[in-house]
């Protein structure tokens, strides 16, 4: 079997069935990702990046739909090209997100489209309102419908959907519900390779230790989506109770959901200014590789 993985970030959410797939005789595994991808080892990934910028004449909510389109042109180009060489999918498993599937069954109508159903968007009572401190606008609000509106023809278009959590599934229109199979991502609970961490020398240089009362706080990005400007108010409470933890931040500076705060360069130095917290004990070590993140949490107490 030929399993066609499409993925902006391949592996992204699929990395666990990706290597079932390739440790399984029978089934060969391709994929497709933005040029920022990782990929996995073994699994040729073809890459595409967009080739133009969003016009500034399109309309503010139309940005992301545009970047879909561009995106969905791109892998259009790589599947027809596989498509000329011979290439036929059994089964394509995607990420619609992005829209790069948006013109998939151009190419494979017949091939079998699952679609990975992660999220759609509401105003009230979700993502956009939960934290009082940041109220949802108007406008922001209604930019989700034309969001929604590409989730909806992704929908439309695939043969079946999965989402991880009942919840997730639970977002999506009633009248879609029965499409979506609640599938979770997996979690590697049993890790034959994992050793005993004694340390870990972290980017600074500051060696943290088996033993220590070490406090961790881990997110792609650091910010108030991810819960990180609750964290960073809790550190007074926690070094007041523990003075010699080692507090460890894990994550990047950028702005995955949500925005900059206004007249700083990252919420990381906007909460450091808002605090007065001693510093001789708080580590931000910005991204890590995924062997150092996995140590990290293996010391860490809290």
């Amino acid at each position: 079997m030929d399993l066609l993985i499409v993925h902006q970030n391949f592996p992204g959410q699929f990395r666990h069935v990706a290597l079932a797939a390739l440790n399984r005789p029978g089934i060969t595994v391709t994929a497709i990702g933005r040029d920022t991808a990782p990929g996995i080892s073994g699994i040729k990934l073809f890459r595409y990046r967009p080739v133009r910028k969003t016009s500034s004449l399109a309309h503010p909510y139309l940005y992301k739909y545009e970047e879909a389109i561009v995106d969905g042109q791109q892998v259009f180009r790589i599947l027809m090209k596989l498509k000329q060489e011979g290439y036929r999918p059994d089964v394509i498993l995607a990420h619609p997100g992005w829209g790069e599937t948006l013109f998939a069954k151009d190419v494979y109508p017949d091939s079998p489209l699952i679609h990975f159903c992660e999220y759609y968007y509401h105003s009230k009572k979700t993502d956009m309102d939960f934290d009082p401190e940041f109220p949802c606008a108007t406008g922001a609000a209604s930019s989700l419908r034309p969001l929604n509106s590409m989730h909806l023809l992704n929908l439309e278009q695939c043969d079946v959907g999965i989402a991880p959590t009942h919840w997730q599934r639970s977002l999506f229109p009633l009248s879609y519900q029965s499409k979506i199979h609640v599938i979770h991502e997996g979690i590697p609970f049993q890790l034959p390779d994992a050793v005993q961490v004694n340390s870990v020398t972290l980017p600074s240089g500051y060696v943290i230790s088996a033993g220590q009362p070490i406090v961790t706080y881990v997110a792609r990005n650091l910010e108030p989506y991810r819960g990180f400007h609750s964290f960073m108010r809790s550190i007074p409470y926690i070094q007041a109770q523990c003075p010699n933890a080692n507090i460890v931040i894990v994550g990047g500076d950028g702005v995955s959901y949500g925005r900059k705060p206004v007249g700083y360069e990252s919420w990381r130095s906007k909460m450091m200014a808002e605090l007065d917290v001693d510093l001789s004990n708080i580590h931000f070590t910005g991204r890590l590789p995924y062997e150092t993140y996995r140590a990290v949490l293996q010391l860490s107490v809290v």
